[in-house]
């Protein structure tokens, strides 16, 4: 690797461990083994060197929830389906702890949000495609739909792993809500 990809993985590392206020320059550039003039040459900054190491995290959950998702049980039953792939979506959560801390820190920053706020509105149509579609011309609500399910559960994942609703859960609560609408 040079050193334009040793600095992406060092800010990854160092956002897993550190978190994205912490993390300085001179962090990433010491676990990376290169000079501090190096993240100014390859990136411009600190802070557009940890956005590219975030969004490539992100991208590597977004891969392997793909996987896990297509690895979940088959069912005929779209009810069943649907608990089984949330159950994977929890499943997630653990493999990436630090991935959904660190998310959850950029939010909370005013002047980091806007950077994402594109990349969630494409997260909603990836969404839609990986729990199957959505009515044609509903794909944008269905998605924030699933994005709003996701975020939550990673929220209450991060406060209470042992507390959080698997897909059957999911699956029940949705039909409460559904059988109050008439």
């Amino acid at each position: 690797m040079g050193n334009r990809e040793d600095l992406l993985g060092a800010a990854k590392r160092c956002l897993e461990d550190k978190g994205y206020a912490r993390t300085t320059a001179r962090d990433v550039a010491t676990a990376a083994g290169v000079s501090l003039a190096a993240i100014g040459y390859h990136y411009g900054s600190k802070e557009a060197l940890l956005q590219a190491a975030l969004r490539q995290a992100l991208e590597e959950w977004g891969d392997d929830l793909s996987r896990r998702l297509a690895s979940a049980p088959v069912h005929d039953d779209p009810a069943k389906r649907f608990a089984a792939l949330w159950n994977r979506v929890v499943e997630s959560f653990a493999a990436n702890p630090s991935l959904w801390r660190v998310q959850f820190e950029v939010l909370a920053q005013p002047d980091l949000r806007a950077l994402f706020g594109e990349a969630h509105r494409e997260a909603r149509l990836g969404l839609t495609e990986m729990f199957g579609g959505a009515p044609e011309g509903e794909e944008a609500r269905v998605g924030a739909l699933y994005q709003a399910l996701l975020s939550g559960l990673a929220a209450i994942w991060l406060a209470d792993p042992a507390g959080t609703p698997d897909g059957d859960d999911l699956l029940a609560a949705i039909r409460a809500v559904a059988s109050t609408l008439h």
